[in-house]
């Protein structure tokens, strides 16, 4: 005979799982974040992809695009729609790899580098709408616990 199990037993149990879950939370603030970038960028035509290569670029231009796609994490396929997308709006270009026939070395163009100030101001807003619910202490202490865990990851550089 099956044991029943009492479905609001199992309800509280999962509440309690996720309420304690880490997972659920920067999951939850992540969306919230993307959410709002979201929101700042649609007036510019940019998709958050598209945005996080624009700032992969202006921090060092002329990578691969396999090295775009590793930087930001996104599959080979999508980095190089994105980048196409990129490309037909002006704010990037392809160049020949100076080593590899298959691959592209890819720039900003002038029209791309113009929009350094306006995705910096945008970032800088989300960012303190969101750390705006923290105290001074805390937020250097939540980008220390989040620097560590990335490195201790493999997921940041000291590039």
């Amino acid at each position: 005979m099956k044991e029943k199990i009492e479905p609001r037993q199992r309800s509280d149990e999962t509440k309690s799982i996720r309420l304690s879950s880490y997972g659920w939370y920067l999951r939850m603030l992540g969306n919230w974040m993307d959410e709002k970038m979201n929101e700042k960028l649609e007036p510019l035509g940019l998709s958050l992809s598209q945005f996080t290569i624009v700032m992969t670029l202006l921090e060092k231009e002329g990578l691969s695009q396999v090295e775009i796609g590793q930087r930001v994490m996104l599959p080979g396929y999508a980095t190089t729609r994105n980048i196409d997308t990129l490309e037909s709006l002006g704010y990037v270009k392809r160049r020949k790899h100076e080593t590899s026939r298959r691959s592209y070395r890819i720039l900003l163009t002038d029209a791309g580098r113009a929009l350094a100030p306006h995705l910096f101001k945008m970032t800088n807003s989300v960012n303190e709408h969101f750390l705006a619910t923290i105290e001074e202490e805390e937020k250097t202490e939540l980008l220390r616990i989040l620097i560590i865990m990335a490195r201790k990851l493999g997921l940041h550089d000291e590039e």
